[in-house]
């Protein structure tokens, strides 16, 4: 009644749990939707004096806006990334839940991050603790697509469209690394110099034509 549980040679490997794309790809899309919505949930503006003006709160919490736009634009963008490697992704590749379960698992962490940047503004470590999560994020997303292509063949306009994904891929750890680099001078910049996601796309968009 419990052999399959235990499975022996060829069963065995049959029976090996590996998701189909489109069931990564659901988990993902909610993951990512519930955090997209708590960020929204982080912005919130202090209590402020009764007759104090919404534009001069606006204005005296930019950093707070400032960071909610960033965090925003980056989880959009590692949407639209894991999206791309999903693409990629044919059933039957090992691990490969595994590998998208801890991607999820630091996609979640950045809400809670982002309240560390409102909570403690201008602390170094909050700021390093941000990139950090993302820099993880992306280096297993590098994996997931690593582990897909693995011992797969590819004719020459797919090699190109991996290359520039590849490409895509590496810019996220490279302005994480510079992040972190920079968050004990000035957490502005640090977190800020995300925002060179922007050019970085743009040039290798230019390239690539």
């Amino acid at each position: 009644m419990f052999g399959w549980l235990r499975g022996s040679g060829q069963g065995a490997a049959q029976e090996r749990f590996s998701p189909a794309p489109h069931r990564l790809e659901a988990l993902s899309d909610g993951v990512f939707a519930i955090v997209l919505t708590l960020l929204a949930l982080e912005l919130r503006l202090p209590d402020a004096a009764h007759d104090a003006r919404f534009t001069d709160v606006i204005a005296g919490n930019a950093a707070l806006i400032g960071s909610y736009a960033v965090s925003f634009f980056i989880v959009g963008l590692l949407w639209k990334l894991h999206h791309m490697v999903l693409e990629r992704i044919g059933r039957g590749v090992a691990g490969i839940h595994v590998l998208n379960l801890a991607f999820l698992a630091t996609v979640t962490l950045t809400p809670w991050s982002l309240g560390n940047l409102t909570s403690f503004p201008g602390d170094a470590v909050a700021v390093a603790t941000f990139s950090g999560l993302l820099l993880a994020a992306w280096l297993i997303l590098i994996a997931i697509l690593t582990s897909a292509l693995a011992g797969q063949g590819h004719d020459e306009a797919q090699r190109l469209r991996i290359r520039q994904l590849r490409v895509s891929l590496t810019s996220g750890p490279l302005v994480a690394a510079a992040s972190i680099a920079i968050a004990p001078f000035s957490t502005d910049a640090a977190l800020y110099v995300w925002l060179a996601l922007i050019p970085l796309s743009a040039l290798r968009r230019r390239f690539a034509r």
